[in-house]
Formats: C-alpha cells, structure tokens, sequence
C-alpha cells in the first residue's frame, strides 16, 4: 500500500470537475471535458473513501483503507 496527498488529490480532482464549466463556453470541448470531469470525480473519490491509500498489486484503492 502506498498514500498519496489526499489534499492534493482532492484539490486536483476538484479542478478537474471544474473544467466542465469552460465547455459551457466552449461547445466543441464538451465530450473530452466530461472525461476529464470524470476523472476528477474518480479523484476526489480516492481522496475522501479511499483515503489516498493505493494498492500496487491489486490497481484499487480499499474503501475502508488501513
């Protein structure tokens, strides 16, 4: 198990999910900016359920962490 910042992932994922509002401006960029905002919410989800803990062997994240 390795731990990431979870401040740091949750602030980057929260940029992520912010991206989303320049596709209001910017039409064209709306499908590539909803798999960003995606992954950003994937993020923040690491950062929060997660823990920021990460399993090398198995490529998840624990729910509960350690």
């Amino acid at each position: 198990m390795i731990r990431k910042s979870r401040l740091q992932l949750f602030v980057v994922g929260l940029l992520l999910v912010m991206s989303e509002l320049i596709a209001l401006r910017m039409p064209q960029l709306w499908l590539p900016l909803t798999f960003v905002a995606l992954i950003g919410a994937y993020l923040i989800v690491w950062a929060t359920l997660g823990r920021g803990y990460w399993c090398r062997q198995c490529k998840t994240f624990p729910i509960r962490g350690k």
